[in-house]
């Protein structure tokens, strides 16, 4: 199995655009990619928005080579519906998305329609995963129930999913947020990844939009998991990695996976490359060159302005 992590916060954008290769088939998940709209009251600087044409430039390539598109969940930075990416690459692709009509909410329901709209003509099946298996060769990929987007509802569901090659194990968790809540840890437990690709609980909402309680449980869930013998790398990131100290709020787990020789990486180091946490630098980018990246933006594409998700 190989495992390739396209964009992610550590990369400069938000993102958890994932490709798992295996012998029987290669597999994209959630490839898309978004900035923050606004973040410290300012836009994305010019060097977020430049990060984000290039993670499309690099989606877009993958995307190509893929058989099976898999999209957890209709937030702009999991799914594209062709406002930078060229849909035309997933001509011919089996797409299995989250089910676009049940356990939804209002805002990703009408994100699902216009994207299932764009995308009927141009791929060669479309399949609800939540909860299903689906077998290739040796390969099985297993589509969890959906779980919430994070301390509740409220923001939606997403689905996890465990990649099986017959040999190893992987578990792509998407937006469940640190795992505050027993249904969002329990893929792990049935999955029993050797590595799992983690969205991180937002510590820079923690006591704001996100419960200090609920940081605590995330940190205590992700710790009990480290404890794991099939667990032997976490790469943390999403939520996480928007904020430069994000290690430091989350230190009790940083700490028991250094006891246990247990990896705990951004996505960036991982691929083996250096961090790159624009969105947590953006007042400081700004400081440096006040120069919006809207302007390069609107002069690549054709959006007006980036919609909040």
């Amino acid at each position: 199995m190989e495992i390739e992590l396209l964009a992610f916060e550590s990369m400069g954008v938000r993102s958890m655009a994932t490709i798992v290769r295996t012998r029987d088939v290669i597999i994209a998940i959630d490839p898309s990619a978004a900035l923050a709209p606004r973040r410290f009251g300012l836009p994305p600087h010019m060097l977020e928005a430049k990060a984000l044409l290039e993670a499309f430039r690099i989606i877009e390539d993958r995307v190509r080579d893929c058989d099976i598109v898999i999209v957890t969940h209709y937030h702009y930075d999991h799914h594209d519906p062709g406002k930078f990416m060229d849909l035309s690459v997933l001509k011919g692709k089996k797409l299995v998305i989250k089910n676009p009509s049940a356990r939804i909410n209002a805002s990703q329901r009408a994100r699902a329609y216009r994207f299932l709209k764009l995308v009927r003509g141009l791929v060669s099946e479309i399949s609800v995963g939540d909860g299903t298996e689906i077998s290739i060769g040796r390969t099985r990929i297993t589509i969890s129930s959906p779980v919430p987007h994070g301390e509740s509802p409220r923001l939606g569901y997403v689905l996890e999913i465990c990649i099986d090659d017959g040999e190893e194990r992987m578990l792509f968790t998407s937006d469940i947020e640190g795992a505050p809540l027993p249904q969002q840890i329990e893929p792990f437990y049935s999955c029993k990844p050797r590595i799992a690709v983690v969205d991180g609980p937002p510590t820079y909402l923690a006591g704001y939009k996100f419960g200090t309680s609920s940081l605590e449980q995330s940190i205590a869930n992700l710790a009990k998991v480290v404890e794991e013998p099939w667990l032997e790398t976490m790469v943390l990131d999403h939520h996480s990695a928007r904020e430069l100290e994000f290690k430091e709020k989350m230190m009790p787990l940083f700490e028991k996976a250094t006891k246990l020789g247990k990896r705990i990486l951004l996505a960036s180091q991982f691929m083996g490359r250096e961090p790159l946490l624009l969105e947590a630098r953006r007042r400081d980018l700004f400081k440096e060159d006040p120069s919006d990246g809207l302007r390069i933006l609107k002069a690549n594409t054709n959006i007006t302005d980036l919609e909040e998700y």
